[in-house]
C-alpha cells in the first residue's frame, strides 16, 4: 500500500524538476543554486513532515520576489525576470508546508516555467519535457481527488499500472492533438510574442564595422552560428559570404553603401543549393556559400556586392535556400575605382614606403597582388589569437614588429597595402570552414570559424585572396582543423538538434503552403499506374500504428483479475451456451450451473483474492490461466 501523499510528493517534484530543467542556465546564479537544494530540502522535510518554512514567511519571502523582479522588468527583457520569479515562487513554495491547493500552485507555476523557457530557447528538450509534465500534472490531479477526500488514504500497489494507465490516456491525446494544432494553424512571419523575447545576444563579431581583434574574440566560442545542407563541398570551396566592408577609417573597416550603378555579374563555376538554418543574431546579414547568386524564403535587400540583408529585423528566419556558384568569376560592371582606393590620412609613412617597393615590381594589377602574397611570406608572420599588436597601431606593429594575428590583421593589412598600391580592394566578412555531419547531409558552422578575407579588382573581376593562409603556420593554424568531421557521438546529438531545428524552429508558413501542396498533389495521384502510390503505405502504417496503441492502452487500463474473469465469462459462454447471466447470480452460482470442476476451481481461486480485497498472487493468475486453457481446449 503506497500513501497518496507520497505519491503527490513524488509527482510534485518531478513536475517541478521538467518545468525548470530547460530555462535552468538562464537564470540568475543564487537561483541555479537554490533551486536543487529547495528539491532536495523540500522533499526531506516533506517526508519528515517538517517543513522549513512557515506559512507566514513563506508569504513574505513570496512577496518579496515579486517585488525584486517586478523592478527588473522592462520593455527589453521581460521573459528572463518573469521565468526567474516563476522559479522563485517555486523555490518557496518547494520549502513550505503543502495542503491540496498548494500542489495545484506547484502544477501551476511548472507549467508556466515551462513555456517561459520557451520565450528564452526553444531546444529539443522542450517536447519530451512537456509530455512528461503533462503525465505528471495529470497524474498528480487525479491523485489529488482522491487525497481531497482522505488525506491518509492509501493506493494498493496492484492499481498503480490501471492508474498510470489511465493518466497516460490524455497526454497522448493532448501530444496528437498538439502534433495536427502545430501542422494547420498559420505560422507568422514575425512572432505574436516577439515582444516579451529578450534582445538576441549574438557572439558573432559581425556589424558594419570591423577593427583589429574583432574577429580574435570568437576564436574560444563554440557556439553555433548556422546549419548548410549542402552537398559534399571541399574544404576550400568552404567560405559564407555576409558582409562587405569597403570604406577604411582609422584602422577600422567600415560598410558604407556600394556607388550607384555599380553591379556584378557571375560567370562559370557549379551551381550548388543550399537550405541555412541560422541561429539568432543581432545583425540582419544572411550567409551563403561564396560566391551567392539567389537566396529565396526570407524578403531580404541584395546589394551589388553579393550581400544580403533582411529587409525587417523583427521577422522570424527559420530557414532559407541559397543558390551559389562554387569557382564562378565574379565579372564587376561600372567599378568606381576611386571609392575602393581610398586610405586614411593617418596611414604611416613606413606604409606607403612598403606599399611603392611592392607596386615598382610589376604594373598590373595581378602582379601586384602576387607581390604583396610574396611579401606576407618574407615577414614570416604568424596566425595567433593571443598577444597581440595593440590597437591604436595594428597594422604596422602587425607586419613589422610583433608578427602576430589574427584574420583581420592579415585581411586588413592585405587590403590596405593593394589600395594602397593602386590595387581596388575590400574585405568580406563571414565564416571559413564547416564540420560535416553525414548522418544528416549537413555542415556546422560556429562562431569560432568567423573569418574576414579580401577581394580584388584583378583583370575585371573581383578575386578572392585569403591573406591568412600565408601565414608562416598556415599549416597547423587553427583555421586547417575547421573541417574537422566530429565524434560519432556528437554528430549523433548534432543531427538530433538539427532534426529538431529543421521540423519545429524553422516550420513556417512557406512551409505550410508546401505541405499543403504536395498532399494534394499526393491525393490526386493516389490511383496512378504502377500499383498503389506509396502514400497509402504510410496511412496504413499510421492506422495500424494507432490502432495498436489503443490496444496496448486497453490492455494496461484493464486489470488483470479484471482480463481474466472476462475470458471466463466468454469462455462459459462458448462452452456451456449460457448466454446471459442476470446481475443476482454470484459467480458461486454460475460454476455449479455448469457442472465443470474446473469452472468451480477457478472461482474459489479467484473469490479468494478478490472478494477479500486483494490482488490476485503470481501462482494463482498461472492457475487460473492454465484452468482458462483447459476450459478452452476441452
Amino acid at each position: 500500500m503506497v500513501p497518496i501523499r507520497t505519491l503527490l510528493d513524488l509527482f510534485g517534484y518531478v513536475a517541478c524538476l521538467l518545468g525548470v530543467l530547460p530555462l535552468y542556465i538562464y537564470l540568475d546564479y543564487p537561483l541555479r543554486v537554490l533551486f536543487p537544494v529547495a528539491l532536495l530540502t523540500g522533499f526531506i522535510g516533506d517526508r519528515r513532515r517538517r517543513p522549513l518554512l512557515g506559512r507566514r514567511l513563506g508569504t513574505l519571502l513570496s512577496v518579496l520576489a515579486f517585488v525584486f523582479y517586478g523592478f527588473r522588468l522592462n520593455v527589453a527583457d521581460v521573459a528572463g525576470p518573469a521565468a526567474n520569479l516563476l522559479v522563485a515562487l517555486l523555490v518557496v513554495r518547494l520549502l513550505s508546508e503543502k495542503q491540496p491547493r498548494h500542489y495545484l500552485q506547484i502544477f501551476v507555476l511548472a507549467i508556466f516555467a515551462l513555456a517561459g523557457s520557451s520565450l528564452l530557447t526553444l531546444s529539443p528538450m522542450f517536447l519530451p519535457a512537456l509530455v512528461l509534465l503533462v503525465t505528471c500534472i495529470t497524474l498528480g490531479l487525479v491523485l489529488l481527488t482522491f487525497h481531497g477526500s482522505d488525506p491518509h488514504m492509501r493506493l494498493p500497489v496492484g492499481n498503480l499500472r490501471s492508474l498510470l494507465a489511465v493518466g497516460a490516456v490524455l497526454p497522448v491525446g493532448s501530444l496528437l492533438l498538439m502534433l495536427v494544432f502545430f501542422a494547420i494553424l498559420p505560422r507568422t512571419q514575425v512572432p505574436l510574442w516577439n515582444f516579451l523575447n529578450p534582445s538576441p545576444t549574438a557572439v558573432s563579431g559581425f556589424s558594419d564595422k570591423v577593427h583589429p581583434g574583432a574577429f580574435a574574440r570568437n576564436a574560444a566560442s563554440g557556439a553555433l552560428a548556422f546549419r548548410v545542407e549542402s552537398e559534399p563541398l571541399a574544404q576550400e570551396d568552404l567560405y559564407w559570404r555576409g558582409i562587405v566592408l569597403n570604406v577604411v577609417e582609422g584602422g577600422s573597416w567600415l560598410r558604407q553603401a556600394p556607388p550607384e550603378g555599380e553591379n556584378v555579374r557571375l560567370a562559370g563555376g557549379r551551381v550548388v543549393e543550399q537550405v541555412v538554418y541560422p541561429e539568432t543574431r543581432e545583425d540582419a546579414y544572411l550567409f551563403g556559400l561564396d560566391p551567392t547568386e539567389q537566396l529565396r524564403g526570407v524578403r531580404a535587400k541584395r546589394s551589388s556586392d553579393l550581400t544580403y540583408r533582411r529587409i525587417r529585423s523583427r521577422e522570424k528566419t527559420g530557414s532559407y535556400r541559397t543558390v551559389s556558384r562554387v569557382g564562378a568569376t565574379l565579372m564587376a560592371q561600372r567599378v568606381n575605382c576611386t571609392f575602393y582606393l581610398q586610405v586614411p590620412t593617418s596611414v604611416s609613412q613606413r606604409l606607403r614606403d612598403t606599399a611603392a617597393r611592392l607596386a615598382a615590381v610589376a604594373d598590373t594589377a595581378s602582379g601586384r597582388v602576387a607581390a604583396t602574397e610574396e611579401f606576407f611570406r618574407r615577414q614570416k608572420l604568424v596566425y595567433a589569437t593571443s598577444d597581440l599588436p595593440d590597437p591604436d597601431r595594428a597594422i604596422e606593429a602587425f607586419l613589422f614588429e610583433k608578427k602576430r594575428g589574427y584574420c583581420e590583421f592579415f585581411a586588413g593589412s592585405f587590403a590596405l597595402l593593394l589600395r594602397l598600391e593602386g590595387v581596388p580592394a575590400r574585405l568580406v566578412g563571414g565564416y571559413m570552414g564547416g564540420s560535416r555531419n553525414d548522418l544528416a547531409g549537413y555542415y556546422t558552422v560556429t562562431e569560432e570559424m568567423a573569418h574576414v578575407w579580401v577581394e580584388a579588382l584583378v583583370d575585371g573581376s573581383w578575386r578572392r585572396i585569403d591573406p591568412s593562409r600565408l601565414a608562416n603556420n598556415a599549416a597547423s593554424a587553427e583555421f586547417a582543423g575547421r573541417g574537422r568531421h566530429l565524434g560519432w557521438g556528437r554528430r549523433l546529438l548534432d543531427a538530433a538538434d538539427y532534426y529538431w531545428t529543421r521540423a519545429v524552429i524553422s516550420y513556417d508558413l512557406n512551409k505550410q503552403f508546401e505541405l499543403l501542396h504536395g498532399s494534394a498533389f499526393k491525393l490526386r495521384n493516389l490511383a496512378g499506374e504502377g500499383g498503389p502510390h506509396p502514400l497509402i503505405g504510410w496511412l496504413v502504417l499510421v492506422v495500424a500504428g494507432l490502432a495498436a496503441l489503443f490496444w496496448v492502452l486497453r490492455r494496461v487500463a484493464i486489470r488483470p483479475e479484471e482480463r481474466l474473469l472476462n475470458r471466463f465469462l466468454r469462455l462459459v459462454n462458448k462452452r456451456f451456451g449460457i448466454v446471459a447471466v442476470p446481475h443476482y447470480i454470484g459467480l458461486q452460482t454460475l460454476a455449479e450451473r455448469t457442472g465443470d470442476a474446473r469452472c468451480r476451481e477457478f472461482v474459489s481461486i479467484f473469490g479468494r483474492a478478490v472478494y477479500r480485497d486483494r490482488s490476485l498472487l503470481p501462482a494463482e493468475r498461472g492457475r487460473l490461466r492454465r484452468l482458462l486453457k483447459e476450459l478452452r481446449d476441452g
